[in-house]
């Protein structure tokens, strides 16, 4: 399949979901060839998936494709191709998401604890631990 017809494709799974694909040109500063932004977002209530639109033709794929792949899309009839690259991107994201997860977390502290008085335990008054005065 030719790329910008695999790119129409996402697009146009992207709008059975009820997801708006948004090409809009990126501030260069905030966005270089090796690490191209975009993806999917939430605008007032409305999913949408921005794309850099000067960015190559393999990139706008891999990122509707990985934002597409945030989405479920089980009950949608999809090209083999279509599903493979979503499912392709997906890899790629998960594995991140297992390296974060893996990475080491700051300890929780304990739930506080209710102190007993000693007397409590062992059935005796006064707290004094079995121990008669003197008497």
């Amino acid at each position: 399949m030719e790329l910008s017809r695999l790119f129409d494709e996402l697009t146009r799974t992207a709008a059975r979901t009820g997801i708006k694909v948004r090409m809009e040109h990126f501030d260069p500063n905030l966005s270089d060839m090796r690490r191209p932004r975009g993806g999917l977002c939430t605008l007032r209530g409305r999913q949408v998936i921005l794309v850099d639109a000067g960015a190559a033709l393999p990139d706008r794929i891999a990122t509707v494709a990985a934002a597409l792949s945030q989405v479920d899309l089980e009950a949608l009839f999809l090209p083999p191709i279509v599903r493979a690259t979503i499912g392709a991107h997906a890899v790629q994201g998960s594995a991140a998401r297992r390296q974060a997860a893996a990475a080491p977390r700051a300890p929780q502290p304990l739930p506080p604890v209710r102190a007993r008085h000693r007397g409590d335990d062992d059935g005796q008054e006064g707290g004094r631990g079995g121990r008669e005065g003197p008497g």
